[in-house]
């Protein structure tokens, strides 16, 4: 098991809560809240992790920006006849009281039947049901982009589905995809986008020149649905389930 310690720290005007565990690199995160996080290997040195951050100054001041001008979140009902999306299409809460069924979409409503409509026992029905959609929709996307990939050699990265406050995706060395639940609620060019941004990190980790080559040939208007994907409101409601 990992161990990781975490400290605050104050570089001039970017401060930042510092997580170390047995990790080989750094990774700094802009989280939800606008806080700065960076993680660390433990043996790497204060030195190198300020000179890190301060590398980065100019994404995390463009990242801010681009999070202040956000739309506020979106919050949503959990009541009969209320609208949710699904890749980026509304879908209808059909819900009536009686013993528990699955879900069923039918056109473009959602048939939820449970025993006790509370907003608190929806949310859970409904983030079940989103679940099983984005590991259907996800792992679709997946395998119809990752050939090329495979034909450069590498391995397809097995798919995990998380929620995440500070990223659509990542990729891991160990072989993991990690993709952002509240992507199956957002329009589809935007989860073909962060798939190719995470199978592309396979041949490129950074975001040098050769990974934004690499995306201008598997995805020539990538700039366009990153700008999309950076417009959207947060979804969300008062019961979502953490």
């Amino acid at each position: 098991m990992c161990r990781s310690v975490r400290g605050f720290f104050v570089m001039a005007d970017l401060p930042y809560t510092l997580i170390r565990s047995r990790r080989r690199s750094l990774e700094l995160r802009v989280l939800a809240d606008q806080r700065l996080e960076v993680r660390a290997p433990e043996r790497a040195s204060e030195r190198d992790i300020r000179a890190f951050v301060e590398s980065r100054r100019g994404w995390i001041e463009r990242t801010l920006a681009r999070m202040a001008e956000r739309p506020a979140p979106l919050v949503l009902a959990l009541e009969q006849g209320a609208r949710h999306p699904l890749l980026g299409q509304p879908i209808q809460l059909a819900i009536r009281p009686g013993p528990r069924r699955a879900p069923e979409l039918r056109q473009d409503q959602l048939h939820i039947q449970i025993p006790d409509a509370a907003p608190a026992r929806v949310a859970t029905v409904l983030d079940s049901w989103y679940r099983e959609q984005a590991r259907t929709h996800f792992n679709a996307e997946i395998d119809r982009q990752f050939p090329f990939f495979a034909d450069r050699g590498h391995a397809r990265p097995l798919l995990r589905i998380k929620r995440m406050k500070s990223r659509w995706g990542s990729l891991s060395s160990r072989g993991y995809i990690n993709l952002n639940l509240a992507l199956i609620q957002l329009p589809r060019s935007c989860l073909e986008y962060v798939v190719a941004h995470e199978l592309c990190h396979l041949e490129h980790m950074d975001h040098g020149p050769g990974f934004h080559r690499l995306m201008d040939q598997r995805l020539p208007d990538w700039r366009a649905r990153k700008a999309l994907l950076n417009r959207l409101p947060l979804i969300t409601h008062a019961d979502d389930p953490s």
